[in-house]
């Protein structure tokens, strides 16, 4: 009995871990028009070496024009291990403030080999945070 209460909490772990970054960092606000929403988050090339630049492009709409930071969240597997980082890397997008829609595109640089899935979300001046959006991007 007492095995299966392990297993039960070690799958459970294991369940909170692969069920993605949504755990970590604030909750996307609900639907309004001041709340900004992102789309088509992709990198390009999705395929780098080691060292290499890539290039993030999202597509992003907020009503009151204000959008301020956006935060990029790294998992995936690297060296046979699957890891999480608990720590956000922020983006500045203060020079798209005052559009209320546009493509944002900003150069990303990632030096450990791996494949990740990296999760985007942006917040404006408000505090309200968009929804969340995962892109793939392999660095070799």
């Amino acid at each position: 009995m007492n095995a299966r209460r392990t297993c039960a909490g070690i799958l459970w772990g294991l369940m909170l871990l692969s069920s993605g970054c949504a755990a970590w960092g604030p909750p996307s606000s609900p639907p309004g028009p001041d709340v900004p929403r992102i789309a088509n988050f992709r990198f390009e090339p999705s395929r780098i070496t080691s060292g290499e630049t890539t290039s993030m492009h999202f597509y992003f709409e907020v009503g009151s024009a204000d959008l301020e930071e956006g935060y990029l969240l790294d998992q995936g597997i690297a060296q046979f291990q699957f890891f999480t980082a608990l720590q956000r890397i922020t983006i500045d997008l203060r020079g798209y403030s005052g559009q209320v829609a546009g493509v944002v595109e900003v150069p990303v640089r990632l030096s450990t080999e791996g494949l990740r899935w990296l999760e985007l979300y942006v917040v404006n001046r408000k505090g309200n945070v968009s929804n969340r959006l995962r892109a793939p991007l392999t660095v070799r």
